[in-house]
């Protein structure tokens, strides 16, 4: 046998096993998202004048630990250089308390151009405004939708014109039910209850999913009022992180997918939304993952008060997953040529969708909990092992590739 040929069949044997070694999770992106991923915890910064009261003392004590929040208490009589240079001068009436809320560092952080250190909101902070930090009826909402199986959830923050509004959502739902038609769960996601397949080998413990709640593509919108003073905080946490956007549609309506734990994007103006766009968009949201970590990825988290686990099959372990390359869903807005021809795409059989699962009626599987524990503990080091066995193999592939065309060349 020549060189060449021996050259020739290492490559092709290091090929399959790179292949194999680095192969995506089936697990879809919006599921992913849901059941591994935590949310990034904001900051509320509460003022004080002197030591709180014990009413106010009360008042965060009930935050709890479900919110993904994090409390700082300071008293302004005892800022320290740091504080004034992190917080500013602030200014707290006697016998009050003022809250400064900021969005978590990983938003400044993807975002050179928004100031980390200005407050996505501050006042007084009372029972009232603390509450519409943590709590709203679309949040609500989405959070049931989330848990029903729905995919994403697509909030279309309206303009104020009731004619235009309706276009905007009228138009959104058209594309949602055209594309949601032409795409197609991953092959290879096992349900919780096949675990006896990953004991043996036949599949890998990243595919399984983690609860029960029902695996569909399904998207709905839910629309809110600019003016509605229920949703004040809530709409900025989803604007201020896309002051461009805001500047430059301010006039029409802006659309935003909530996916995961209350992850989004950034919006959409109603005025460009077409079936190519939103192809994109949910293919991307429906897709299946590929590893890496989270903050790498597109988005951010918003504020959702709500014990994510207690729908979920156990405590998992989070392995952190990087979606397919794109910085945000505005970036779907450019040339033509990234969008699939659709005259080629043969339009495929809806997903079948059984009902929509109230909160109350989604379970745990305590002893599918513990299977998934057990089995995560040994495979989970494997499976990183096997990705960096890939990635060399790759580069390997690589040398290979060169020095067998320059064999081919000498000989």
């Amino acid at each position: 046998m020549t060189s060449f040929a021996r050259v020739s069949i290492l490559i092709f044997c290091l090929y399959s096993l790179a292949i194999s070694l680095l192969e995506a999770c089936q697990v879809p992106v919006f599921r992913y998202a849901l059941e591994r991923w935590s949310a990034d915890k904001y900051e509320l910064a509460v003022f004080s004048n002197g030591q709180l009261t014990k009413a106010q003392q009360l008042l965060i004590d009930e935050v709890g630990d479900d919110v993904n929040l994090e409390i700082a208490v300071i008293d302004i009589g005892k800022m320290t250089e740091s504080d004034h240079a992190r917080y500013g001068n602030v200014k707290v009436s006697e016998g009050g308390i003022v809250g400064h809320l900021y969005y978590p560092w990983s938003v400044g952080k993807a975002n050179p151009s928004l100031n980390s250190d200005d407050p996505l909101w501050n006042g007084n902070l009372t029972k009232e405004s603390l509450n519409k930090i943590l709590n709203s009826p679309v949040r609500k909402a989405i959070l049931e939708k989330i848990i029903s199986g729905e995919s994403a959830v697509w909030v279309l923050i309206e303009t104020g014109d009731e004619v235009k509004d309706n276009e905007a959502e009228n138009k959104l739902w058209k594309h949602l039910n055209e594309v949601s038609k032409l795409i197609e769960i991953p092959d290879g996601v096992v349900g919780p209850g096949e675990l006896d397949r990953v004991a043996t080998g036949e599949v890998d413990v990243e595919d399984v999913l983690r609860s029960t709640i029902p695996l569909k593509i399904s998207f709905d919108v839910i629309r809110i009022k600019q003016s509605d003073p229920e949703e004040k905080i809530f709409l900025k946490m989803l604007t201020s992180f896309v002051p461009q956007l805001i500047e430059q549609s301010s006039n029409e309506p802006l659309i935003f997918p909530v996916f995961g734990r209350g992850r989004t994007l950034e919006g959409l103006p109603s005025s460009i939304i077409s079936k190519r766009l939103m192809m994109e968009a949910c293919s991307y949201l429906c897709g299946a993952c590929s590893c890496e970590v989270k903050r790498e990825n597109p988005g951010i988290d918003l504020i959702m008060n709500t014990n994510w686990k207690k729908f979920l099959v156990g405590s998992e372990i989070i392995v952190d997953k990087v979606l397919p390359p794109l910085e945000g869903v505005g970036d779907l807005v450019g040339a033509d040529s990234r969008f699939p021809d659709f005259a080629t795409v043969p339009p495929l059989d809806p997903l079948s969708s059984t009902g929509s699962e109230s909160l109350e009626s989604v379970q745990k599987d305590e002893n599918t909990s513990d299977r998934i524990d057990s089995l995560v503990g040994s495979e989970i080091g494997q499976s990183h092992f096997n990705r960096v066995i890939g990635i060399c193999c790759a580069v390997v592939l690589g040398f290979l590739v060169i020095f067998t065309v320059f064999l081919k060349k000498s000989s």
